[in-house]
């Protein structure tokens, strides 16, 4: 074998070996490339259920919610409509009305998805700018609703449970004060009531609004998963 035939066998082995290890160091890098985005893909499918499911349990509490204040709300329109009517022969419903002003509907989350999703850093796993922000909006309204419930509550603690309990005996039910629960102070009460439930439920069905669409941008993010 000449010299030049020696010399191009060994360049040929020297580059299949070369093949070899490349290939050798490639194949496991690849697979743990390979299980890292199997793993990974496998976490967010999971943060995008677990989304979904608390997504879930809001709208079906906040549903509950919303009709409970709705159903007072109500009451207290038929209540303001006496006092307005000036119906005194109505002064004993009137005052069965008046003692549900105690009922406040509350809708209280000690934590919100998204603060649940940054306090985990969870949130990372959530690709898409949209749905992060949308989220987050969520987490406003939460807040904003909380804030609301928490004054609904605050008003009944100051101004309803104090009057009621100058105008009505509670056991046995009697109406103590008649001309108090038709006057105007009582009455300016009752509009104040009014005027925050209204609120609430506009709020109410805000959120299960971006609830709704918060859903579909999970839904879409788990299709392509």
């Amino acid at each position: 074998m000449d010299t030049k035939r020696f010399v191009e066998l060994k360049w040929v082995h020297y580059v299949y070996e070369f093949f070899i290890v490349a290939i050798g160091i490639s194949i496991p890098f690849l697979l743990d490339r390979w299980n890292d985005n199997r793993l990974e893909k496998r976490a967010e499918r999971e943060n995008y259920e677990y989304i979904l499911q608390e997504l879930k349990e809001d709208k079906e509490e906040l549903q509950g919610v919303a009709e409970e204040n709705r159903y007072f709300l109500e009451r207290l329109r038929v209540a303001g409509s006496i006092i307005r009517a000036k119906d005194t022969s109505q002064a004993d419903t009137l005052g069965r009305l008046a003692m549900e002003l105690r009922h406040v509907s509350d809708f209280h989350r000690n934590h919100s998805i998204y603060e649940n999703l940054i306090n985990s850093d969870k949130i990372k796993l959530v690709r898409d700018r949209a749905l992060t922000n949308r989220l987050q909006q969520l987490d406003e309204l939460s807040t904003y609703i909380n804030r609301l419930e928490t004054n609904h509550l605050d008003a009944v603690i100051n101004f309803a449970i104090p009057a009621l309990s100058q105008y009505l005996r509670a056991e046995p039910y009697k109406v103590m004060d008649p001309d108090a629960l038709f006057g105007y102070p009582f009455h300016n009460q009752i509009v104040l009531f009014i005027s925050i439930m209204e609120e609430k439920e506009q709020l109410y069905q805000r959120t299960l609004q971006e609830i709704g669409a918060v859903e579909a941008l999970v839904r879409e993010e788990l299709s392509r998963k």
